[in-house]
């Protein structure tokens, strides 16, 4: 791991493959794995977005782990896909993964369809990952910044059906509302003994 950057701030690593053929670099699965071990390694602020594009670690962490990422990526591809294509960048300031993040954006919106794959991407993760309390609302802060600069020129690809997708109701899954609630009650027994 590098050194401190000096405060705590949401940074980011892109990967993408210079592959024409466009797959994911992780399956959903095994991202769940690596955002849990990034997790434990890095702390609970971590989201990884996967997409056929190429995927982005973001975290909000005092210190830059930009290399401890890239060798995680490397070792958790290492079967599947010729790393020699895989391209990094690291952004380790705020401003650094706003311009990415909006960058992206705004590209994706040239590709309507691409736009609203990431676009659902994201709304899913965003509701998926509704404890977080810095990545998420910085990242979701960025993503309406950038609808509403689109719906300034007029042109939002796929809006209703993006709208559709956030005003949603989030089912809940009974199971995990029971598992929610035992993993409390065990913690909070822990905690009286």
């Amino acid at each position: 791991m590098n050194s401190a950057v000096g405060k705590y701030s949401i940074k980011s690593v892109n990967i993408r493959s210079t592959h024409i053929k466009r797959r994911l670099l992780m399956s959903f699965s095994t991202v769940a794995i690596f955002e849990s071990f990034l997790k434990e390694n890095i702390g609970t602020e971590v989201l990884v977005i996967n997409t056929n594009i190429g995927m982005e670690v973001y975290y909000y962490a005092k210190n830059d782990y930009s290399t401890f990422i890239k060798e995680s990526v490397l070792l958790y591809t290492i079967k599947n896909i010729d790393q020699s294509k895989l391209k990094f960048k690291y952004h380790l300031t705020r401003d650094e993964v706003y311009l990415s993040f909006c960058e992206a954006l705004m590209t994706f919106a040239q590709y309507p369809q691409i736009f609203l794959a990431y676009s659902k991407k994201f709304i899913h993760l965003k509701r998926k990952h509704v404890s977080s309390i810095h990545v998420i609302p910085i990242l979701n802060g960025f993503f309406e910044e950038v609808l509403q600069s689109l719906s300034k020129t007029g042109y939002i690809p796929h809006y209703e059906k993006i709208e559709r997708v956030k005003n949603r109701p989030q089912k809940t899954d009974p199971d995990k509302v029971i598992i929610k609630n035992l993993i409390s009650e065990i913690l909070m027994k822990k905690h009286l003994n």
